[in-house]
């Protein structure tokens, strides 16, 4: 399972260069069942802030739109069992909050990667990182 983080979404919708290119393909694969994909709920409040902050409200919600109805695309609650890994990695990686809930929410879905631009994940036991394969 690949844990997609917020930033992956951010750069397919607002970057038009390289990174948003292979950003938009990763997402492809996902919709398209060639990869297994999943996301915290974090993840719509922290797409919606920085796309509304950069493009406004109406493309912030067309795009997160189509996000929450893609295909093979899994969500995951935030609830207490993530919010208590969250605080055991955050005592253990010194990680501020969202980060310690992306991870945790990864560990506990199953994903074996996190795909993020974000290298403070790169010393999580179980759990590599990877970006622009």
């Amino acid at each position: 399972m690949n844990y997609l983080d917020s930033n992956l979404i951010i750069y397919a919708i607002l970057d038009d260069t390289k990174i948003g290119n292979w950003s938009r393909e990763v997402l492809e694969r996902v919709q398209n069942a060639e990869i297994p994909g999943c996301t915290s709920f974090l993840t719509f409040d922290e797409v919606y802030y920085k796309v509304n902050k950069i493009k406004g409200t109406d493309i912030a919600i067309k795009n997160l739109e189509a996000f929450l109805l893609m295909p093979n695309m899994r969500f995951i609650d935030v609830n207490d069992i993530i919010i208590w890994k969250s605080l055991e990695l955050i005592k253990e990686y010194m990680f501020l909050p969202r980060d310690a809930i992306h991870a945790a929410t990864a560990l506990i879905a199953g994903a074996d990667t996190i795909i993020s631009q974000d290298a403070d994940f790169d010393n999580i036991k179980g759990l590599k990182r990877t970006w622009m394969m």
